[in-house]
């Protein structure tokens, strides 16, 4: 990533950096200033210390991430992104798609490596935490959807479809609640988003919007005994055992000893305050870390998101996928999620300018 990182710079003969063009990059440089503060107050008045230098090599190898993306996407063209997003979701899923088909047929490792977590039989092939996994997948549904909605040929169509069924049936094998949870947040904003666009277009009337919102919570009122019992998985599950009430409730304690500006990098929350367990919740994780200031810092970060990709009601799902998975989960060192949001935020302000 470093030496990647340094082609691109020396690549360029200037390197202008603008709020529009980095917005990531600074976002991580504030924080990481944000979180020093915090760990410099941890130090002082003794809080809880504990060893920072994992936090803080994550943390720098996501900026240079994020600064290397921007580079190279800044100058890309709308139709570049838009090819290596295609790129992706098709050739990502062939390769996910074979594993997956391996998985099912009893295997649980190839050459030497896990096609499952920790040995059990979620499915996540390669990866350490199913959660990383699960973030490659999580905005793909959406993805298919878009390249449904802007592709011509048929056998295209047919391919994207056919990959949302694909990247459904993967996610489920994950066992992820979280992610399941973010799928039907982001697919009500985005029935109600079409909704309303269609009736935009068509010149109705507010009642009809009132109708069609009436319409679902009556199909929500109908079926509260599985939505209840969503909720209580999501709660009591996916989080080695415990229970997500308890771990946010630790972090927030934790937070409120430090709530300006947190308590520098590391993990604070558990069963009991300072644990040793991250929160389980990316915001509640920035707060520990870094504050009040550290949470605006990331609230504007996401709003710039909203606001750019609003204009793409499947990109914007696919962000709000990401958002809420955060919920569930700390995502600050995922790096699939930050190259999602490097490549939507550049794909919807390029598709901004060609328009």
């Amino acid at each position: 990533m470093l030496f990647f990182c340094v082609a691109q710079i020396v690549d360029q003969k200037t390197i202008v950096v603008s709020i529009k063009n980095h917005i990531f990059s600074i976002f991580w440089i504030a924080y990481l200033a944000i979180i020093t503060f915090g760990y410099a107050i941890n130090t002082f008045l003794r809080i809880a210390l504990q060893s920072v230098t994992f936090d803080y090599r994550a943390y720098i190898v996501i900026l240079f991430l994020c600064f290397t993306f921007e580079l190279l996407f800044k100058r890309s063209s709308f139709i570049h992104l838009y090819s290596l997003l295609r790129f992706i979701y098709i050739w990502g899923l062939a390769v996910i798609g074979i594993l997956y088909f391996l998985y099912l047929q009893g295997m649980r490792s190839l050459f030497g490596f896990y096609l499952t977590y920790a040995g059990s039989d979620i499915f996540s092939p390669f990866a350490n935490d199913y959660h990383q996994f699960a973030y490659f997948v999580a905005p793909l549904p959406f993805v298919g959807l878009y390249i449904m909605n802007k592709e011509k040929s048929f056998s295209l169509r047919i391919l994207a479809l056919a990959g949302i069924i694909l990247s459904v049936k993967i996610g489920l094998s994950t066992t992820s609640s979280t992610l399941v949870s973010a799928w039907a947040i982001s697919a009500m904003l985005f029935i109600i988003l079409k909704a309303g666009e269609w009736l935009k277009k068509q010149n109705k009337s507010l009642s009809m919007v009132t109708a069609l919102v009436c319409l679902m919570i009556i199909i929500l009122f109908f079926n509260y005994e599985r939505v209840i019992g969503f909720v209580q998985d999501f709660f009591d599950g996916d989080t080695n055992g415990q229970n997500r009430i308890l771990i946010w409730s630790s972090a927030i304690q934790a937070w409120l000893h430090s709530p300006i500006f947190g308590l520098g990098p590391g993990s604070y929350s558990g069963t009991h305050v300072f644990g040793g367990y991250e929160a389980h919740n990316t915001l509640l994780q920035i707060l520990t870390q870094g504050g009040i200031i550290g949470g605006i810092a990331y609230l504007l970060l996401i709003l710039r998101m909203a606001r750019t990709t609003y204009i793409n009601i499947y990109i914007l799902c696919g962000v709000v996928t990401l958002v809420m998975y955060g919920f569930g989960i700390n995502d600050l060192r995922r790096t699939a999620l930050w190259f999602y949001f490097i490549l939507f935020y550049f794909l919807c302000l390029k598709s901004k300018g060609e328009r």
